[in-house]
């Protein structure tokens, strides 16, 4: 996984405050992602950190079977991550999106940092992590 100095050289405070966020969410380490979030947005500090606490709360730890099965199931077709798509540990969120729609929104989500917009099979055939981290709520 990339490292906390790669994600601030990347995308500054931004790139910091996902990276700590998904180790909180992680972890169950909130100390220093609730202390950059209060400091660093402050306007969205309350709301910021009752969405991760909700998130950590649902997210659920996947094998690669398990996640290809869940991605079947619930016909996604496009993954987005809260970091590095291909990096073990990102968070990943999966969308029903109408299939014309999807060239214009994956795009080359694989060279983005940060919120990478990928298709299942991209994961799948190009991780072989031991554990993913998956948010089940499939939006649409």
């Amino acid at each position: 996984m990339k490292t906390l100095q790669h994600y601030y050289n990347e995308v500054g405070e931004y790139g910091r405050k996902l990276y700590l966020r998904n180790e909180a969410i992680r972890t169950g380490n909130w100390d220093l992602y609730e202390a950059t979030v209060k400091k660093e947005f402050p306007d969205i500090a309350v709301k910021e950190l009752e969405e991760a606490r909700d998130l950590a709360g649902r997210v659920k730890q996947m094998n690669k079977q398990e996640l290809s099965d869940w991605v079947t199931k619930n016909r996604v077709n496009m993954i987005t991550s809260d970091l590095y798509v291909l990096d073990e540990g990102s968070i990943l969120y999966g969308s029903v999106v109408p299939p014309f729609d999807l060239q214009f929104i994956i795009g080359d989500g694989l060279e983005d940092i940060i919120l990478c917009n990928v298709s299942p099979s991209d994961v799948l055939t190009l991780t072989n992590h031991e554990v993913y981290w998956v948010d089940p709520v499939v939006k649409s």
